[in-house]
């Protein structure tokens, strides 16, 4: 299989996991979060945005480097 293929296939079950992890941290934060550190309620593109950079900060990147041999 050709990298733009694999490209092509790969967007579409990004974008359905984001939209899944999206909703639910969505609906959690403005149930719990303002009511217990008084912090405000966020919009659903705010929390697309939060879990993408969430997302940067923890994953490991598309590059994996081996480093179990040094």
């Amino acid at each position: 299989m050709k990298l733009y293929e694999v490209i092509i296939l790969t967007i579409p079950v990004k974008i359905f996991n984001l939209i899944i992890s999206v909703i639910p941290a969505y609906f959690l934060w403005n149930w719990i979060v303002p009511d217990i550190f008084a912090l405000p309620e966020i919009e659903l593109l705010q929390m697309t945005g939060l879990i993408i950079l969430i997302q940067c900060i923890i994953s490991r990147g598309f590059i994996s480097v081996n480093t179990e041999g040094v």
